[in-house]
């Protein structure tokens, strides 16, 4: 009796792993291995990037909505072969399961960008990829617990000797030669079009490549903004700004950032001409394709008087031997008046 009892014991704990559906736990552990590679910005344009990122984007997330709503097998094998039956529990063809994953996963993009816009994320690499992820894997668990919940003998399973015998009657079962040319042309023909979407997809778009610089502030309740920059220094004063730069290039791009104080003079044409200028500080820092990097500066100002501006000097990699607004990347500038202390007023005057 006792051991009778501990087999039915092992038996139960063991169902749950032998039953478990392989195609699922295949997906599921197959996209969660894409995801890190993909997020890699070294690799954004490859063709492994193509090649991870087309299964992952134009059938994955389709196939786990399928298996979610289609858990049973097709009608060769389902006992109850009646239209009513297969929509009742749920079964399909392997041929029908693929192609809807296609289909569906093509429709789901647009309204995963949707819904992206909606829920004010930016299309971003890791917001994407996150979501795609995230979306597979949360359909393929309710799949997996779907298809447990119907008896085991109509539930929908892989084979691979199956899956290509149906494959190769598909194709080469047909009446003439060109019947089976035409099938062959139809399987190529959506082949090259998932390919070249999800090329689209995966590739980086030419001309949306570029690094953002931008100079913030930040108030009181810690917000961030590009307004209220400091104006006005008295000597030996330091004021802070927040320099932030921001990646779409695509690629993890290596960033310096130059800063420095100009004094400069307003020509009769509206021209400017520097007349002198120092150095104030430098930061490098590398930054992933499409996310954020901010630093903050606090000016101390080493000239006095008034058309003074500082300037921040952008440059993917290292900067030249002489940094300027005409050989940087990007720039932008504050004007500042710093005033005088008692020593230089008194000579002045005198």
């Amino acid at each position: 009796m006792s051991h009778g009892a501990n087999d039915s014991w092992w038996a139960k704990l063991a169902r749950p792993v032998l039953e478990f559906p392989l195609d699922l736990a295949f997906l599921g552990i197959a996209v969660a291995l894409a995801a890190f590679p993909l997020y890699q910005s070294e690799i954004h344009g490859t063709p492994l990037a193509l090649a991870l990122g087309l299964p992952v984007a134009l059938f994955a997330p389709g196939y786990a909505v399928v298996s979610l709503l289609f858990p049973g097998n097709g009608p060769s094998r389902c006992s109850a072969r009646s239209l009513p039956n297969r929509l009742r529990r749920g079964g399909i063809t392997v041929g029908e399961r693929l192609a809807l994953s296609f289909g569906v996963s093509l429709s789901l993009l647009p309204l995963f960008g949707l819904a992206l816009t909606l829920a004010g994320f930016s299309f971003t690499l890791f917001t994407v990829l996150f979501g795609l992820v995230s979306l597979t894997l949360g359909a393929t668990l309710l799949a997996v617990i779907r298809r447990l919940t119907i008896p085991a003998d109509d539930r929908f399973s892989i084979s691979i000797r199956g899956g290509a015998s149906r494959l190769n009657s598909a194709l080469f079962d047909a009446e003439t030669g060109a019947d089976v040319a035409l099938n062959l042309v139809l399987a190529l023909s959506v082949v090259v079009a998932l390919s070249a979407v999800g090329y689209a997809f995966v590739a980086p778009q030419d001309g949306e490549q570029f690094s953002q610089l931008s100079l913030l502030t930040q108030t009181d309740d810690g917000e961030f903004v590009a307004e209220n920059y400091p104006e006005s220094f008295t000597p030996g004063e330091t004021q802070p700004v927040y320099v932030s730069v921001t990646n779409h290039e695509e690629a993890q791009t290596k960033y310096t950032v130059v800063a420095e104080l100009q004094r400069v003079e307003q020509r009769p044409d509206g021209s400017a001409r520097i007349v002198e200028e120092e150095g104030l500080e430098r930061f490098d820092q590398r930054v992933r394709a499409g996310e954020s990097w901010r630093t903050q500066h606090d000016i101390a100002p080493t000239m006095a008087g008034e058309n003074l501006r500082v300037v921040y000097l952008l440059y993917k990699g290292d900067p030249p031997t002489d940094p300027t607004i005409e050989n940087a990347d990007e720039h932008a500038y504050i004007w500042i008046t710093v005033g005088m202390n008692e020593t230089e007023t008194t000579t002045e005057a005198e």
